[in-house]
This record gives C-alpha cells, sequence and structure tokens, in this order.
C-alpha cells in the first residue's frame, strides 16, 4: 500500500510504500529504479535490493507499481509519458486538435458536487472546475510517446506541416493525419496553469463567479494573469487549444538520471490521500479532496484560507497558532494538514 508520493520540480517522482519498498521515477519518465528492503529474517543479513529497468520493458511483477507511479507523474506534470506497451486498449484513442465554444454560445455544464465543466466541440476535451473554484482538472487526447525519428507532423494554419511554426493546429470535421493517442487527465491549480487552457478556465470561472455577484467581472480579478475576461466572441483561432505533447519514447541523456539523492526542489506530494502542491516562491497549496482548497498566505506564509464552496464570500482564514480543533466525524484534520504543510 502506498505511504507517500512526491514529485520534484524536475518532475521525477519517489514512491514511498508501508512495506519499506521504495520506487523512483525519472524525470522523463522512461526509467524507473526499485528498492526492495532487505528481510530481516535473513542470515546473514542481505543488502537492499535493486532493480533498475527501463519504464517501457517493466516486468509483470513490477508493472502496477509501475503503472500507477506512471499515472501519477502524468498527473501533475508539463508533458506526459504514455509508452504504448503500458497503456490500456481502453484508454487507446485517436487524436485531434480542439477547439472551445464561443462565449456567446458557451453552455457551463453544472455538476454533482458543485463542481463545473466545459466541454470543447465535439467533446474531445474538458474542463473540469472545482466547487471551490480554485483548482481544476483536465481530460484529453495524447499521442503515445515515440522515438524523435517517428512523430508525425501536423499540418498548421499556414500549410506547413512543422510544428514549430504555428501556434495552432487546423481543426476540420475529417482529421488532417491521425495516429494513436491515449486518454491523460490533468490536475491544476487556478494560480499557476499552461496558458494552453486559459480560454476554457475563463469561461467556466465567469460562470462560477456568477453564483456568487452580479458584478462578475469586477469579482473575476481574482483569476490568474493570462486568463481573458473580455465577454466577446474571440477569434477562431485563439479558441483551439495547443494541446500537451508526450515526452520522448527514448530519453536522449539517460545518464543524467540520478536516484541517489534528490537536488530539485518538491513540486507535488501525497501524502494519506491529500495533495500539497508548491507554488512559486514559498506558497502551498492543499487540496484535501473534498473540493475545498487551503492556499497559504502573507510574506511569512503563516496565514492559510481555506476556499470552501458556497462560502467564496467568507472564506476561512487561519493562522499557525490558532488552527481550528479537530471535529469528530470530519474528512481530515485541519491542523494536521496544515501542520504538515508547514513543515
Amino acid at each position: 500500500m502506498t505511504h507517500l508520493i512526491i514529485m520534484y520540480e524536475d518532475e521525477s517522482v519517489d514512491v514511498r510504500y508501508r512495506d519499506g519498498t521504495r520506487l523512483q521515477l525519472s524525470s522523463c519518465g522512461s526509467e524507473f529504479l526499485l528498492e526492495k528492503p532487505a528481510d530481516p529474517r535473513g542470515h546473514p543479513p542481505q543488502p537492499t535490493e535493486r532493480v533498475r529497468q527501463r519504464t517501457r520493458f517493466t516486468v509483470s511483477a513490477y508493472k502496477e507499481l509501475v503503472v500507477a507511479a506512471l499515472e501519477f507523474r502524468n498527473n501533475y506534470a508539463s508533458r506526459p509519458y504514455l509508452p504504448e506497451e503500458l497503456i490500456s486498449a481502453d484508454k487507446k484513442k485517436v487524436i485531434i486538435c480542439v477547439q472551445w465554444p464561443e462565449r456567446s454560445s458557451f453552455q457551463a455544464e453544472d455538476r454533482p458536487g458543485g463542481e463545473i465543466g466545459i466541454k470543447s466541440e465535439e467533446d474531445r476535451a474538458a474542463l473540469i472546475l472545482s466547487p471551490s473554484g480554485e483548482t481544476f482538472s483536465v481530460e484529453f487526447t495524447c499521442s503515445l510517446s515515440r522515438d524523435e525519428s517517428q512523430r508525425p507532423g501536423l499540418q498548421c494554419l499556414d500549410g506547413t506541416d512543422s510544428q514549430t511554426q504555428c501556434d495552432y493546429c487546423v481543426l476540420s470535421s475529417k482529421p488532417i493525419q491521425m495516429f494513436q493517442s491515449a486518454t491523460v487527465v490533468q490536475h491544476h491549480s487556478c494560480s499557476a496553469f499552461s496558458p494552453t487552457w486559459a480560454y476554457p478556465l475563463s469561461l467556466v470561472r465567469h460562470h462560477w463567479m456568477s453564483h456568487f455577484s452580479e458584478d462578475v467581472e469586477a469579482s473575476d480579478s481574482s483569476i490568474s494573469t493570462g486568463t481573458n475576461r473580455e465577454t466577446s466572441d474571440m477569434p477562431c483561432e485563439e479558441r483551439i487549444s495547443q494541446l500537451p505533447q508526450a515526452l520522448s519514447l527514448t530519453c536522449p541523456l539517460p545518464h543524467w538520471h540520478r536516484f541517489d539523492i534528490p537536488t530539485d526542489l518538491v513540486k507535488i506530494v501525497w501524502c494519506q490521500g491529500i495533495i500539497y502542491r508548491i507554488l512559486s516562491g514559498t506558497g502551498i497549496e492543499i487540496c484535501p479532496g473534498d473540493g475545498s482548497v487551503i492556499r497559504s498566505t502573507g510574506i511569512s506564509n503563516s496565514y492559510f484560507t481555506h476556499h470552501k464552496f458556497d462560502l467564496q464570500s467568507k472564506q476561512l482564514t487561519y493562522h499557525l497558532n490558532s488552527l481550528p480543533p479537530d471535529v469528530h466525524g470530519q474528512m481530515y484534520s485541519v491542523c494536521s494538514v496544515v501542520n504538515r504543510a508547514n513543515r
């Protein structure tokens, strides 16, 4: 059973299990190191067993652990690693660029629990805003990882096939080029996200804010830089998202992989079902799993603001020296998670 998961700034992953096993995934995802605890009953004492393998060629004994670690990495990494050997058939789809609806025709999808969703035209991608309005998830198709020499080009708006000459791919009812891909789910903070999601996020945030204020435009100023607050329709090409591309199947610099002492700052920590996300600087964001978000504030990060659904106008603020007591039956201890985040 998983005990702790850490993602570092270089997007390498360190997974600790309750039986003492440790799995480390390289930053590119193409290689892993598995350390098995020594048998305490062994005589004479045996050294720790270390298994280092290419991710795509992992043996069946480790496949379940590797797939779970890779899925966690892809949920929070800027670019996923998708080896065909580890992708189940039901998750493989055909990729195509996505276009989001116009503001004037946008229909928000109010989901159970207070989530708000938006789907791209023809339902090829989706963005889901959490009840707190502070985090969101995206689901989209991404081409499987392959060697650089095998990467297909996509036709761009200017008619070329270079992926570097144009920011957006042509969207049409008849795909120009189709190739095997898989469904990817990513989780982001509204305080730190890729510009790829700026337009659809601005639509759902606008709809979310309308539940709390008639002056939506004034209230929407809390959205992170990069989202479009205009109410007029956007040009067609600005409503087309260039989806994240998968990493190359083989790493060009495997000798740079380090599985000893991490040298990068922490990016994501999973502990007891709760996600701790390190924001730019020293800020930290806590996702307890109930749709709310707890985020550090102030220069010293001694204050934490708890964003809850239906409490947008009266957010709760905690100080490290006066955290609320635990209440019987609550899903988690605010005192415990805030103190762990502070450490």
